[in-house]
């Protein structure tokens, strides 16, 4: 994350800033007048003058209760601040996602993702939230040392001086602290990584009984953690108890010598009273300093993770939005992947608006990159990508979509019910049944025990396969994107369902562009198929019409047969 970038987040949220920054400030001026009023009616008292000793304590009680509403409004504030805080980092962190390339999110474990998104966000938010209040309360920690120096000198100089060496050692130590967690974060990661790993892997875990070989590597990488959160902890206690050992070393003196300038009579006992509240203050409000610096230590390791989301997500596309899409594609001389192993090697096509293509060819030989490529979610090296004419890079983010969608090979779902998932294409309720008809899925769906609203897991391993693949199927069709891609769909199926599927494909040719890949003969063979694009070592090795190609191309014929 840029500083820019937290600037206007920081920015957006400035109006609680500032409510909070009134509402801390209100709430320490209480809280160091409350002393004053107190040792007022101590000093009373001692002189023998009762009536102003009632008044001093009333106004004790008064400010009192001023100080305890103002808590109750200064810690809704801070409530309010982080949510907001937390929502508009969470905002930019899933648009930084969405706009990271596959190849970007590839280095990210499971658990590292989850960590960044929930720990790291909150972890700046209540940086932040809380930051208000520690400038508050360090402006009040230079009023409690100003006020030493008005009582007495001495006083002062002692006090100062055990504040710069509380800040150093603050200091001090703040490297060391930061890198213990550092290295805790990351076997945090490993950790959380770790569990679910166990989970996805139980089945084998039980086939191959080999219980006690991930038992014993998870219990290796529980003892490499607690062995540095252990550190982290012991690290910051010690810290922590030295620096307050300090100040109630220096409180002690500095009672000593107000007792002694209460014998001299250049002292009274209400005095000596604020100054007992004002160390107990400071050891409190040191107490928050350090708290602060161990909320920037973990800030600086939060910033680093997020920076790594952030570092290679693309905010530089086009503005391309009023276009009329025809659905042209075109490849030019694109190079993408590895540039020594790569994906697509020097690829050039051309596929017309309002046919039917198919994309075919040995396992790895580099198909699929069409997609990637065309969705955006990585970029080529060399070359052109364009869509009618345009870069597919020139055009909006939100046009984009609405120009192209795909079904994947392994679709995913939102863990929410089948209505819910497939409404998100479209509201009509209507539409989405017809289609659920249309591929036989109607009455397999309606004799769940819940019908549609059946809750999908993300992968519907709790459906029948067919009808989870016609379900990422129909999510295209309600999306009516002129461009629709299919990565192997149709390989899956069962037969009456693949042609189901092949008629409805067949009817929206005239205003589709349609692009399936597919190891399936009987749909390179067929007879609504515009141009079969056959793929070899990640280079086109012809494209044509199927049957000619057949007869006159051995490689072509030769690879056909062993699909």
């Amino acid at each position: 994350m840029t500083k820019d970038e937290n600037r206007r987040v920081l920015l957006k949220n400035k109006k609680y800033f500032i409510i909070k920054f009134i509402c801390s400030l209100a709430l320490r001026a209480f809280l160091l007048a409350i002393p004053i009023y107190y040792s007022y009616g101590i000093d009373s008292i001692a002189k023998g003058n009762f009536n102003a000793a009632y008044h001093m304590i009333f106004m004790f009680f008064i400010f009192t209760v001023l100080y305890r509403i103002s808590e109750i409004i200064n810690q809704i504030t801070y409530y309010k601040l982080y949510s907001n805080l937390y929502k508009t980092y969470l905002d930019l962190g899933l648009a930084k996602t969405c706009n990271n390339s596959l190849y970007s999110l590839s280095r990210f474990s499971l658990s590292e993702y989850s960590n960044i998104m929930s720990e790291d966000f909150e972890t700046l938010s209540d940086y932040y939230a809380t930051l208000v209040i520690r400038i508050v309360e360090i402006m009040e920690t230079i009023y409690i040392v100003i006020y030493f120096f008005t009582v007495n000198i001495i006083l002062g100089y002692l006090t100062l001086f055990v504040s710069l060496v509380v800040l150093f050692i603050l200091i001090f130590f703040n490297p060391r602290i930061a890198s213990t967690n550092k290295e805790r974060k990351n076997r945090h990661d490993k950790r959380i990584s770790l569990f679910q790993e166990l989970l996805l892997s139980v089945k084998e875990i039980k086939g191959f009984n080999i219980f006690s070989v991930a038992k014993e590597r998870t219990m290796n990488n529980i003892s490499d953690y607690t062995k540095w959160n252990n550190k982290l902890n012991i690290d910051k206690y010690n810290v922590k108890q030295v620096s307050l050992g300090l100040i109630d070393i220096f409180q002690v003196i500095c009672l000593v010598l107000g007792i002694k300038l209460i014998a001299d009579g250049h002292l009274t006992i209400g005095v000596l009273t604020i100054i007992y509240n004002y160390y107990a203050k400071l050891n409190l409000l040191y107490t928050s300093i350090i708290t602060l610096f161990e909320s920037n230590i973990n800030v600086k390791v939060a910033r680093k993770r997020i920076h790594k989301l952030f570092q290679y997500a693309s905010s530089n596309y086009g503005e391309v939005e009023d276009t009329k899409v025809k659905g042209n594609i075109e490849f030019k001389n694109v190079l993408y992947g590895n540039r020594k192993d790569p994906i697509l090697n020097n690829v050039s096509l051309e596929i017309l608006p309002n046919t039917f293509t198919v994309i075919t060819g040995p396992s790895g030989s580099g198909k699929t990159g069409i997609f990637d490529l065309l969705l955006r979610y990585n970029r080529q090296h060399e070359g052109s990508v364009l869509i009618d004419g345009v870069s597919v890079l020139e055009y909006d983010t939100k046009k984009i979509s609405n120009i192209v969608s795909c079904v994947r090979k392994n679709p995913t779902f939102f863990n929410i019910s089948i209505r819910d998932n497939l409404s998100i294409f479209d509201s009509n309720f209507e539409n989405v049944v017809y289609l659920c008809k249309e591929f036989g899925i109607h009455d397999y769906i309606m004799a769940l025990s819940n019908g549609y609203d059946t809750i999908l897991e993300t992968d519907a391993m709790n459906i029948n396969s067919d009808v989870k693949y016609v379900l990422a199927i129909i999510r295209v069709l309600l999306k009516r994107t002129k461009i629709m891609l299919f990565d192997e769909t149709f390989d899956y199926l069962s037969h009456d369902i693949y042609l189901k599927g092949i008629e409805v494909l067949k009817s929206m040719k005239e205003d589709n562009t349609i692009v399936v890949i597919t190891k399936n003969k009987e749909i390179i063979e067929g007879d609504y198929v515009d141009q079969v694009i056959m793929f070899s070592k990640n280079k086109i090795l012809v494209n044509g019409n199927h049957d000619n190609l057949i007869k006159t191309n051995d490689d072509y014929k030769k690879i056909f047969k062993k699909l």
